[in-house]
């Protein structure tokens, strides 16, 4: 395991993921994909510029059935200091998690000699992400699959040393109340329970008690 620290401002740790395809009863489809596991590897330190996820998944081991088969993908979790507010926030949730987006494949270069295989993954790796607020896109737009994957580990312990190296939530501040400008502002009032006849102000008649 690299020795890159959560005092570094920005963090890329890479993690192994294990995808398996499975076989399904459907007239539409033939197959669904499972997030099988994911592991920990190394971390190394970033330059800034966050990564690009998008990771073809490699045929790891085939089933007994000649469809099942279990795939794996290299992505990078990344980790960034102005991002630690999205980071605190999925800790304190009740399921705090790892986000990953599997995307189908398309008909570029990048995936040619994919699709040329009949036993390879027809999505790959689009995204990994520690971020709620950054995976909320994917959501919207419901064109991918995302799976959430438990938080734990030595990811986790990570995640929660680097949050409380750079996040600072701002403390909450009681809004004070300006005496003087209350003051200057009520000052031409005059008393609320007098009424106004032109420029003169007159008192109320007072009230008859009735017995």
């Amino acid at each position: 395991m690299n020795s890159v620290s959560a005092d570094e401002k920005h963090v890329l740790y890479c993690v192994r993921v294990i995808v398996e395809r499975q076989k399904i009863d459907n007239v539409w489809q033939s197959h669904r994909w499972v997030i099988h596991d994911l592991m920990p590897l190394d971390r190394v330190a970033g330059n800034g510029t966050p990564p690009i996820n998008d990771i073809p998944l490699i045929p790891l081991r085939a089933g007994d059935d000649g469809l099942s088969m279990l795939f794996t993908a290299d992505a990078l979790l990344d980790l960034h200091h102005a991002e630690s507010e999205a980071y605190a926030e999925n800790l304190a949730s009740s399921d705090p998690a790892i986000y990953l987006v599997l995307r189908k494949n398309d008909n570029s270069d990048d995936y040619a000699d994919v699709e040329a295989d009949k036993d390879a993954a027809d999505v790959h790796v689009a995204e990994i992400s520690l971020s709620p607020y950054h995976i909320q896109d994917y959501e919207d737009c419901g064109e991918d699959q995302v799976e959430k994957l438990q938080l734990q580990g030595p990811i986790a312990e990570f995640v929660e040393a680097f949050v409380a190296k750079h996040f600072q939530p701002e403390p909450f501040k009681k809004r004070r109340r300006d005496k003087a400008h209350v003051s200057l502002r009520d000052a031409g009032r005059g008393d609320v329970r007098r009424r106004q006849s032109g420029d003169v102000f007159q008192t109320p008649p007072r009230r008859r008690d009735y017995q």
